[in-house]
């Protein structure tokens, strides 16, 4: 197995990593950047992967790890027959956002992730593992070919709503695992020492707000960071008794996600939020054996 970290390491947002195992490849997220000039055509930021544009039957497929741009925002610029597996909630809510976002898009054909059910991919094993974080249905991602073990975090926090999933992640973690590739996006921030606020400390900055504030509250939050404008919102409204966010207009477009949130089926109960960003200690498109 080899592995190539074409974008992640010395910047926060573009993650894109390739693995390679007898003569097949798989690529792990597509991102756009943060730092991306405000435009519609990046093709100039495309990693060169062989098979993006052109056939190459060695590259069997795109995984996407969650629905933030920055981990898919360049996936529009490969060839539109590429496989792409991704959590299907994610892509409901990637597809609902698609008409309101600068660059929105989804595919035509996904094949979709299920918790913890492995898929096999050519040579690769690849079993995703459901996380906590901001974008809804986020996955990390075992990879397992010619006797290596690659586990991929994805994005993910400890502080969300579910919560459970990163405490069950670390009680039961995938085992003898060769290389981690993990976000590490406030690694080295200042004052992230002391820990980051939860979703409940928010609720009660919400309510300590509303309850100094006379008059009609608007709140600007992430329409996909689902934990935000569904419960914390609502909950700190009607502990000061006001009138609750399912009584208060909404935008179209967190209308349409929050209600493939709510049709979330019963099989993946769990579907939810998880964390951040990937860094990683070796050096951008840098190659090295598994």
């Amino acid at each position: 197995m080899r592995i190539c970290i074409h974008r992640g390491t010395q910047e926060i947002g573009g993650t894109c990593i390739e693995i390679e195992a007898q003569g097949r490849r798989i690529v792990l997220d597509l991102g756009l950047p943060l730092d991306a000039p405000d435009r519609e055509a990046h093709e100039d930021l495309l990693p060169q992967v062989p098979g993006f544009t052109e056939p190459d039957d060695s590259l069997l497929g795109l995984l996407i790890s969650h629905p933030h741009r920055d981990h898919y925002g360049l996936a529009p610029r490969v060839r539109p027959e590429l496989p792409v597996y991704i959590g299907e909630d994610a892509h409901g809510i990637m597809k609902a956002a698609s008409a309101y976002v600068p660059g929105g898009h989804s595919f035509a054909d996904p094949r979709f992730f299920r918790n913890r059910i492995p898929v096999e991919i050519g040579p690769f094993r690849v079993t995703p593992y459901l996380v906590d974080h901001s974008a809804f249905d986020a996955y990390a991602l075992l990879v397992e070919a010619d006797g290596k073990r690659v586990c991929y975090s994805g994005d993910f926090r400890g502080h969300g709503r579910k919560a459970a999933l990163f405490e069950s992640m670390v009680r039961n973690p995938p085992g003898n695992i060769d290389i981690l590739l993990m976000e590490g996006t406030t690694i080295g921030r200042t004052g992230s020492e002391e820990g980051f606020a939860t979703e409940d400390d928010l609720e009660n900055e919400f309510l300590r707000a509303f309850e100094q504030t006379r008059g009609i509250h608007f709140v600007w939050t992430s329409s996909q960071n689902i934990d935000r404008p569904s419960i914390s919102t609502p909950r700190s409204c009607s502990k000061r008794r006001v009138e609750t966010a399912s009584h208060s207009p909404i935008g179209a477009k967190s209308g349409s996600i929050l209600r493939i949130a709510s049709g979330c089926s019963s099989r993946r109960r769990n579907c939810s939020p998880t964390s951040s960003d990937t860094a990683r200690t070796a050096s951008s498109r840098k190659t090295c054996p598994a």
